[in-house]
């Protein structure tokens, strides 16, 4: 087996990409189909597959580091600012939780459970140097959360079923009759018991779809090792808890409203079900509620996410580090961000809500937080700060500012200075960069 290594920036053209992995292979050509879709989606990520007995390795960079895009499979410099740049987001997760309040960044990175953030002796990430160690993580935090579920419970599930009927046989849905044009039928809720059996067969097809799809893409054989045993085990604890088991289910039935029902009970439950899509691959499909369509590759290992989300957070830590404002808010993760306000002569509630706000002596200055490169002045730009002003004078202040990760070294733009425009010297604005570590 051979190993081919490509990077690209996040701001590549998708040519580039196609004309880099040049290949007559059908399946090859679904994959790239597939990262670049993701790319399109302002998403980065790493993504390694096995095909003609190769295994592609691909790195689709953030846009703040300069990448000759195309092939490199000796570009350890890269490999370090990616796994540095994804280091951030284990971090940050353990300090503050952020997939509580982020589902952008939630699903795809595993989230690891520290004992603390700060010691390299307790922060496993901190440690490695390989982009696979962290997608076993990944997985293996998936067999953990799975592990301890089964081992944990034993009675049934209780759950509420809708139905309707013409005549009345339980509990009346007051909401869907109310709703419902045709009133020949009752819409009714009745209880209904799923045996622990039910999640255990979507577990083991599950399983059994990973150790098939999944594992093999792993080019380093101890890891795919590591996988195969800990799923196995896995296997074997449910066929012995369920011997009789005779229920049937199917991978593409996962993603049914009829099988996503069974994961609503709690939290627990929820976290179940995300446990299961990381494994079959599926798991983007999934935010809150709601499910996504998006179609991620079964045969692809892979760690995706958007790179402005976890930038915000970068952000945001670093000013409540510094300790310079009395208070730092953040949008998502505090409600008293958001400011409400109306447009005269037009109905209707309008919301005005900064990616950050920080306080100072009793004022709330709004700040917006930029996935972009400090270049030149264009139309972009005068956007940026209409709406910096009006996020300012909602909040009865005179000032925003503009935070980006880099800045152009062509750029005339300076820092620590208060700009204003000639036609509205009242409102002032300063562009600052914060990079990453």
């Amino acid at each position: 087996m051979i190993s081919r290594t490509f990077f690209f920036n996040e701001n590549a053209k998708n040519k580039i990409i196609l004309d880099s992995i040049k290949t007559t292979n059908q399946k090859i050509k679904e994959h790239i189909k597939t990262i670049t879709k993701m790319k399109s989606r302002n998403k980065i990520g790493y993504f390694q597959f096995l095909e003609d007995n190769t295994y592609f390795k691909i790195y689709i960079m953030p846009k703040i580091y300069l990448v000759d895009d195309g092939e490199n499979n000796e570009d350890e410099i890269n490999k370090k600012r990616f796994i540095t740049f994804l280091n951030n987001y284990y971090k940050l997760i353990a300090k503050y939780d952020i997939s509580k309040y982020s589902n952008e960044l939630d699903g795809n990175i595993s989230d690891l459970n520290y004992q603390s953030t700060k010691d390299k002796n307790t922060n496993p990430t901190l440690l490695l140097d390989d982009i696979e160690d962290f997608i076993v993580h990944n997985y293996e935090d998936s067999l953990k959360i799975l592990e301890s579920f089964f081992i944990k419970h034993k009675q049934n599930i209780s759950l509420e079923e809708e139905f309707k009927s013409q005549s009345v046989k339980n509990k009346l849905n007051v909401k869907k009759n109310l709703l419902s044009l045709d009133k020949s039928y009752v819409h009714q809720l009745k209880n209904i018991t799923v045996l622990y059996s039910t999640i255990s067969t979507i577990t083991i097809i599950v399983l059994r779809n990973f150790l098939n799809k999944k594992v093999k893409n792993f080019s380093q054989t101890n890891k795919a090792l590591l996988l195969k045993k800990e799923a196995n085990k896995l296997i074997t604890l449910l066929n012995k808890k369920f011997p009789n088991n005779k229920q049937s289910f199917h991978i593409k039935e996962l993603l049914s409203r009829k099988t996503s029902k069974l994961f609503e009970k709690n939290d627990e439950y929820r976290k179940i079900y995300k446990a299961l899509l990381k494994l079959a691959g599926k798991e983007h499909y999934y935010n809150g509620d709601s499910y996504r369509e998006l179609k991620k590759e079964e045969e692809t290992i892979s760690l995706f996410f958007q790179p402005e989300k976890l930038y915000e957070w970068i952000v945001y830590d670093k000013l409540v580090e510094s300790n310079f404002y009395d208070e730092v808010l953040k949008c998502d993760k505090d409600s008293n961000v958001k400011e409400s306000y109306s447009l005269e002569y037009l109905e209707g509630i309008f919301s005005s809500e900064p990616d950050i706000i920080v306080k100072v002596n009793e004022a709330f200055y709004p700040i917006d937080v930029k996935w972009k490169i400090l270049s030149t002045k264009d139309a972009s730009f005068d956007n940026d700060i209409s709406k910096l002003r009006r996020d300012a004078k909602i909040r009865n202040v005179n000032k925003g500012f503009l935070i980006y990760p880099l800045k152009n070294i062509n750029s005339s733009f300076k820092e620590n200075i208060e700009y204003s425009y000639s036609f509205e010297k009242d409102f002032k604005f300063e562009l600052i960069t914060i990079e990453i570590d």
